[in-house]
């Protein structure tokens, strides 16, 4: 790459943020930009089959020499291309006091082995909520801003319990392979114990920091001090637990259906009754 291309001034290779839609994916992109030295390219789904470059490697493509690009270059010579050119849109974030660079699409998580192979450095951090607070804000976005996913995940608690033990199962299953690359953290943890958090997420990615800009970015980001909190909004107001409120009888049964068997695993419950006591024993 040439040198006048932004991406050569960064240290190490991106940081891209993964997880289920509504599981804290876009706070915590919030948190990590809040850095100075770290620029932020915000959902660009760069490399989904659907929609960005990993489909120059599918089926299409490849076998080599039978169809499409495949007739033209070997699959590591389009690598190098590939990097070349996820670099050059990523730099358009980058500014002259960037040295780090974080991009953040949830679906990503289903191209974590692809992005491996374009930026070998590259590492994960996996955001894990539990499912039924994110089906809280699923329905709530479907709702209102994101309509569309009345037709997709967010149409019953089914459907977004399923999506969520998806994209959950996924991560972990390659995890095994990212190995030291790939750091999962969990939504409540970041909520409990903020300050915490934000130094596991900045010593995995090798960010410099100092307690001032711990607590700058804190001031910056808490919801309390920055988020009204608005059913309808993009920013719901963050709350652990929420689906104790929201959820009907019906619904945490439908979620036990689907994806009871991921709470237990999560330890979010140790009880596979869960569904029916939080309805008998609540006030």
């Amino acid at each position: 790459m040439s040198a006048t291309n932004p991406f050569d001034q960064l240290a190490r290779d991106p940081v891209f943020i993964v997880g289920a839609a509504r599981s804290g994916t876009t706070w915590l992109y919030d948190v990590m930009t809040a850095h100075p030295e770290v620029a932020g390219v915000f959902e660009s789904w760069l490399f989904t089959p659907e929609n960005g470059l990993k489909n120059l490697f599918g089926p299409a493509h490849w076998p080599g020499k039978y169809s499409g690009l495949g007739r033209l270059l070997g699959r590591d010579e389009l690598l190098v291309h590939t990097r070349e050119m996820a670099a050059r849109l990523m730099s358009h974030a980058i500014g002259p006091e960037h040295r780090f660079l974080v991009e953040k699409s949830p679906s990503h998580l289903f191209a974590m082995s692809f992005i491996r192979e374009v930026f070998p450095g590259a590492r994960f951090i996996h955001i894990l909520r539990d499912g039924r607070d994110v089906g809280v804000s699923v329905r709530a976005a479907s709702r209102s801003w994101m309509q569309a996913w009345q037709d997709t995940f967010g149409r019953t608690v089914r459907s977004s319990a399923r999506a969520w033990k998806h994209a959950v199962k996924r991560a972990r299953h390659d995890r095994a392979e990212l190995g030291e690359a790939f750091l999962e953290i969990r939504y409540e943890d970041i909520r409990q114990d903020p300050f915490a958090a934000y130094r596991q997420i900045f010593d995995f990615c090798g960010i410099p920091y100092d307690e001032s800009l711990l607590q700058r970015i804190f001031q910056a980001t808490d919801f309390a001090r920055n988020y009204q909190p608005k059913e309808s909004a993009f920013r719901r107001g963050g709350r652990v637990g929420d689906w104790k409120r929201q959820f009907r009888f019906l619904d945490a049964f439908n979620f036990h259906r689907e994806a009871g068997d991921l709470l237990l695993e999560l330890h979010y419950e140790q009880d596979r009754g869960w569904w029916w006591k939080h309805y008998l024993f609540r006030k």
